[in-house]
């Protein structure tokens, strides 16, 4: 949701109040709104969107005065701001420049190096880091990896139930990012992180195909599944969405796996009981227990 331009609102809601109840409309009506508005921010994750961008801010603003205090310039402080960072401060805090998404910093991490990357950081470093990988993503558009470092931090720093809107914006920005940059195997891979909360990402109707390829590249038939389903749900194709289902329990079967391709058929006729492909459905699913009852016995 965005900023409430709350002097156009306010005084909107007083005359809307006025017309409606009368005198006491013009108190009622801009409190009820007011109520409304912040429930609505809240709901939607705004007030986490706000405090993450200012602490940002903090962040970019610690940063200046480190990089003006290494160059021997003495920042200017602006009233109510604290003081310049020490020079051990100064020294710890990653810079932007640094950052996995900067031009020049030569070959990109795998994401195997960027966990391990992640997983050393501690307390404070676990902030500042995320902070340094969003800011380069933000001065580098499409920057994937930086994207998928903020992403994996924040899934460590914002590991609690009141904190899933951070992780979760950081979680979609970096699948959206690696998406439109041609890094499908980073998408699937921090899709893959995040899969316990995948039905709360907040992905273009666009995304979902391709991110539903990219699972499917990685062996990942069940995940993949429940992308490429999700995408034909969400553009309100729900024949595309069955056809989704029969086509990776297809590749399941002819893979080997008849487990899968079961649990899929079974997901199928669950959730769409009249689809027309139901008698194709039934067929192959009784090939698929023959199969796996052929696989018990020879075991």
């Amino acid at each position: 949701m965005d900023r409430p331009n709350w002097k156009f609102l306010l005084p909107t809601a007083a005359v809307g109040g006025f017309v409606l109840v009368g005198f006491w409309g013009l108190l009622v009506g801009p409190l009820g709104t007011a109520w409304f508005v912040s429930w609505r921010r809240k709901r939607d994750g705004a007030g986490d969107a706000d405090d993450e961008n200012a602490r940002l801010a903090v962040f970019m603003a610690e940063v200046a005065k480190a990089q003006m205090a290494a160059a021997g310039r003495k920042p200017v402080a602006a009233a109510g701001t604290a003081a310049p960072p020490t020079r051990a401060r100064a020294a710890s805090i990653p810079t932007p420049l640094g950052a996995v998404a900067a031009p020049s910093a030569g070959p990109k991490p795998s994401f195997p190096e960027l966990r391990q990357r992640v997983a050393q950081l501690e307390g404070r470093a676990l902030f500042d880091a995320f902070a340094a990988a969003r800011l380069a993503a933000l001065e580098n558009a499409g920057a994937s990896h930086a994207a998928v470092e903020a992403a994996l931090i924040a899934r460590r720093a914002a590991d609690k139930p009141e904190h899933a809107p951070v992780r979760l914006r950081a979680a979609s920005r970096a699948i959206s990012a690696c998406l439109d940059s041609g890094h499908s195997v980073l998408a699937a891979a921090i899709f893959g992180e995040y899969v316990a909360e995948r039905t709360a990402l907040r992905l273009a109707n666009e995304h979902w195909e391709p991110l539903g390829r990219a699972l499917l590249g990685a062996d990942a038939l069940m995940e993949a599944a429940w992308a490429l389903h999700a995408g034909a749900v969400h553009g309100n194709d729900l024949l595309s969405a069955q056809k989704r289902l029969v086509e990776v329990a297809g590749k399941a079967a002819a893979a080997g796996k008849p487990t899968i391709a079961l649990r899929l058929y079974g997901t199928l006729l669950a959730k769409y009981p009249d689809t027309q492909y139901a008698d194709f459905v039934r067929s192959n699913m009784r090939i698929e227990e023959k199969k796996l009852a052929k696989g018990s016995a020879s075991a």
